[in-house]
């Protein structure tokens, strides 16, 4: 599933390419998680993003909101993932959130 056809963003799907990501990338600490941020200078490609959220986090459907927000976060904010080309989000926070939290929260961050 792509991200975003506007945008070119494609969804990291292989779990050998979020291992690699996650292994070796500049990381990123907020309130709700994690943000893995990493640039691959041998490759030239298009953004290639993932969100993650653990089980513990809620129900199914609390899970799939927190990835909708983490899927409208790298689309609104494109310009501040130009630098890589490849973004995961982890989420970990049990406690509930809006984007305008997340977006907040991460101002300072990027």
């Amino acid at each position: 599933m792509n991200l975003s056809r506007r945008h070119n963003i494609v969804s990291i799907r292989q779990t050998n390419e979020i291992k690699e990501v996650l292994d070796n990338s500049k990381k990123v600490y907020h309130k709700y998680g994690i943000i893995f941020l990493n640039k691959n200078k041998d490759v030239r490609e298009k953004l290639r993003a993932a969100v993650l959220v653990k089980k513990n986090c809620g129900s199914a459907v609390r899970r799939n909101y927190i990835k909708r927000i983490g899927r409208n976060f790298i689309v609104r904010n494109i310009t501040l993932f130009k630098k890589f080309n490849r973004v995961i989000f982890l989420f970990l926070s049990k406690e509930p959130f809006k984007y305008r939290d997340l977006e907040k929260e991460l101002a300072n961050k990027l």
